[in-house]
């Protein structure tokens, strides 16, 4: 069962996060990057930057496009409170494969949890990483559901939160390194002084 897994190998390597508690997330070492703060809220230019930063992030932080990487979603029933359907999120993954994600509502908040692997190639990642940064300025289509992708052989993860920003983290600094050299100048200056301790 994917969600056993998942949570065997976070026991393993981020001994804080629970698949059940998408807040227990992300590990310890991360990198906050921001995506949209050179353009002006609500506007198309905001987006546009914002989804062309979150992809080269993406891609370089999964750099092996034949490569498996775990997906792990959280969603609410419709409507949500942005209104953006939960289907186009769905729609981004072939959809043989995602009919065989793992899929279960948490009784206790009325949450679904989705977790799928797949080739990172097979993931219509600029379509979601885009969605994502619709939803907050109301353009369409939007994803308002919570997504993080992991590659578990390489101990990398991602997680775009809105047009504002996303995170990368791993179990050890050297392992996203050189994505903290390449975009040194995209770290969120806020959080700037704790994520350099890490690369010291």
């Amino acid at each position: 069962m994917l969600r056993q897994e998942l949570q065997l190998y976070f026991d393993r390597v981020y001994p804080f996060s629970q698949v059940g508690n998408r807040h227990s997330l992300p590990g310890q070492i991360n990198i906050r990057f921001e995506l949209g703060d050179e353009q002006s809220n609500g506007t198309i230019e905001r987006v546009n930057q914002a989804t062309a930063r979150a992809v080269a992030l993406f891609n370089e932080t999964f750099d092996n496009p034949e490569g498996e990487i775990v997906v792990l979603i959280y969603e609410y029933s419709e409507p949500n409170s942005f209104t953006a359907s939960n289907e186009y999120l769905h729609r981004q993954f072939p959809f043989k494969l995602f009919g065989e994600f793992y899929n279960e509502v948490l009784e206790r908040n009325e949450m679904r949890i989705i977790i799928g692997k797949l080739p990172a190639k097979d993931i219509n990642i600029k379509n979601i990483l885009n969605g994502i940064a619709n939803t907050e300025i109301g353009f369409e289509p939007g994803i308002d559901q919570t997504i993080f992708f992991f590659d578990l052989l390489a101990d990398k993860a991602f997680h775009m939160y809105d047009d504002r920003g996303c995170i990368i983290w791993s179990d050890t600094a050297d392992k996203i390194r050189d994505i903290y050299i390449k975009r040194n100048q995209w770290i969120v200056d806020n959080y700037r002084p704790e994520i350099e301790k890490y690369f010291k």
